[in-house]
């Protein structure tokens, strides 16, 4: 057998070992509102991110679950209209959509969101689901460099910048202090003031070009994230005797 036979049997059994091993993606309807409000990108790269499992949102047509009237309850809007999921599929990775909107940080995920600077969801009596250990999956070597490079600039990372960030921005052992601290590093370029100078690859909208960036823009990838993540889980969390608040 040749030399290019042969490189193109490795070729072909690596991608087959790839499809074998993908996750299935699974389609999500929501409502208009819900997507002009972005709550899409709150839920579903967190979901992602801790099962990495893809949801895409639609708007129409034949779906594999859908927010609305019927099916599971999950939560509900403030002024108590509830919000339920059916599951209008038998794929696993349905179920576990639900099982994470039910455990802690998908609660965390939903109660977190904002309209206008207000809460729109509460999840007072929905179902919570016990949490499995976490793990990551990040190099945490490859996270220690990028959380230099990336974040050391305006938080203390570690000792190797222990005189280094802005005064009050909270230090990473502070951040690891607080009860979601991983869902927090994981979607970080959701919360203010990141989403102004963030670009995370394949998932924030690009920068409107009519708006200038004061700030080096950080450009950065989901396994980048995933590795800094796995970083920050070997730090020893500062108790500051109260959460810390992030903006």
């Amino acid at each position: 057998m040749g030399g290019a036979s042969i490189r193109f049997l490795g070729t072909a059994m690596v991608l087959l070992s790839l499809a074998s091993t993908a996750k299935a993606d699974v389609t999500l309807l929501m409502s208009d509102e819900m997507l002009a409000a972005g709550f899409d990108k709150q839920l579903l790269p967190r979901f992602k991110f801790k099962h990495r499992i893809t949801v895409t949102p639609v708007t129409n047509g034949k779906a594999d679950m859908a927010f609305g009237d019927a099916g599971n309850r999950v939560f509900q809007e403030i002024d108590g209209s509830e919000v339920r999921l059916d599951i209008r599929t038998e794929s696993e990775e349905a179920r576990r959509f639900l099982d994470w909107l039910r455990s802690a940080p998908g609660k965390a995920a939903i109660e977190s969101f904002e309209r206008d600077g207000q809460p729109v969801y509460t999840t007072d009596s929905a179902t919570v689901v016990a949490e499995k250990t976490e793990t990551f999956d990040g190099d945490k070597a490859i996270g220690a460099r990028l959380a230099i490079v990336h974040c050391g600039r305006c938080h203390v990372v570690d000792d190797r910048n222990r005189m280094g960030g802005i005064g009050s921005t909270p230090s990473f052992a502070a951040l690891r202090g607080r009860e979601n601290w991983s869902d927090l590093f994981r979607a970080f370029w959701s919360e203010n003031p990141h989403p102004s100078f963030t670009q995370v690859d394949g998932v924030t909208e690009p920068f409107d070009p009519n708006k200038a960036v004061h700030v080096a823009p950080v450009e950065i990838t989901l396994h980048e994230i995933e590795a800094i993540t796995a970083f920050v889980a070997t730090l020893k969390p500062r108790e500051l005797g109260r959460p810390v608040q992030s903006n």
